[in-house]
């Protein structure tokens, strides 16, 4: 069970890193990335509330796996996830 508690402690850190980043980059940078994911579904002309509302997602899911790895460290700082 070692290598889960090292695969579980990996994907703690990386989405805490990746959330930090959603919420912390430059909007940008958001906006570039969030124009380019529109251009890939077909709409290479979005409208600034379509934008708006795909960057508005981006930062709740930054929150989201800020949530995600703060109990998965918790969980982890409690003997791992296998601990009874």
């Amino acid at each position: 069970m070692g290598f889960l508690d090292y695969f579980f402690w990996f994907v703690a850190i990386f989405a805490a890193v990746y959330g930090i980043f959603l919420l912390v980059a430059p909007k940008k940078t958001l906006i570039a990335a969030v124009k380019k994911q529109l251009a890939k579904k077909g709409n290479n002309d979005p409208t600034d509330e379509e934008v708006a509302k795909k960057l508005k997602m981006f930062r709740i899911c930054g929150v989201v796996c800020i949530v995600a790895s703060g109990i998965l460290f918790a969980l982890l700082l409690t003997g791992g996830i296998f601990a009874f």
